[in-house]
């Protein structure tokens, strides 16, 4: 089989060109850090890091929710702090007004005006809203204020809780949820010595009409009312201190947790997409030296011809 010059030269070019692609290819890999360029280099590693990016991206989501959840948990510890605070004041004023049977009525005014002092600090408390806003005692009613006055106003005062009775939470892994705040109906509200529904401000409420109007037929049993509804409403707002701390540390393991497991996913990722530089530039090199001997040789060969030996 004879072969013609043109032919020959023909496929020396269409070895260099395809030569040069790969060359190409390789420039590309090592510029975008990539091994694969497109999803048809390799289908099923395509399919692979399509799938991990989706994980990555969805761990990536849980861990903001875990930072959400903390820093509405955080406030919420911080908050009942304060209220801790505030309700033992009151409980010493409510214990002295009980067991001070010659107060004067300078004195009742004077604690009375430190009740409603004390009153409207919790009322705010329970009110308390975080930098989105939202008050992170109303549930899921996040726009709505949890404690206002009812309406039309009574006396002694009355406050109703406004925001919803379900604990809100927020998903922290695939399997789990985690609460980032509780409700205030389970946070300030309790059943008294009687069973009867109760909350703090009402019996703060009570507590400043007894001082504003006192009857020495009832009072000692109002206050000491009074003085039980405060210890339920410590009580109630130290246990539930006690679980915002136990969520605290469960956030705290869990994304410990997703982030290692992000690195394993990552790992894998890196695996599959990475590109070996030391074996590209290895290969860059080979290819650039191949071609670069194609041309010389094309180069010579071109000038040969047949009749130079006639």
């Amino acid at each position: 089989m004879r072969i013609s010059t043109a032919w020959s030269q023909q496929l020396n070019v269409k070895a260099m060109q395809n030569q040069q692609a790969k060359m190409v290819k390789t420039e590309l890999q090592l510029a975008s850090a990539l091994k694969n360029l497109t999803p048809a280099d390799d289908p099923v590693a395509a399919a692979k890091a399509l799938s991990l990016d989706s994980t990555l991206a969805q761990a990536t989501q849980y861990q903001e929710n875990i930072n959400a959840a903390k820093t509405n948990n955080t406030l919420e510890d911080s908050t009942l702090s304060n209220a801790v605070d505030v309700l033992q004041r009151a409980r010493d004023l409510a214990v002295q007004s009980l067991n001070s049977g010659t107060l004067q009525d300078t004195d009742k005014q004077a604690i009375g005006h430190e009740i409603d002092q004390i009153l409207g600090n919790m009322q705010g408390l329970a009110n308390t809203t975080n930098a989105s806003g939202e008050y992170i005692f109303s549930g899921y009613q996040t726009k709505t204020a949890a404690f206002k006055e009812a309406i039309p106003a009574t006396a002694p005062k009355t406050y109703d809780y406004k925001g919803g009775t379900e604990q809100r939470s927020l998903q922290v892994s695939a399997d789990r949820q985690i609460a980032d705040s509780d409700p205030g109906s389970d946070v300030f509200a309790f059943k008294d010595v009687n069973g009867n529904a109760q909350n703090i401000f009402n019996a703060l409420s009570t507590f400043r009409e007894a001082l504003a109007n006192p009857n020495p037929a009832t009072d000692q049993a109002v206050l000491t009312k009074v003085l039980n509804d405060l210890d339920s409403g410590l009580q109630t707002i130290t246990a539930t201190q006690a679980k915002t701390g136990a969520r605290l540390n469960a956030l705290d393991v869990q994304q410990n947790q997703n982030e290692k497991y992000m690195v394993d996913m990552k790992s894998s990722l890196s695996n599959i997409q990475d590109l070996d530089y030391a074996e590209a530039m290895s290969r860059f090199n080979q290819q650039e030296t191949t071609l670069q001997a194609a041309q010389q040789s094309f180069s010579k060969v071109q000038k040969l011809s047949l009749f130079d030996y006639l």
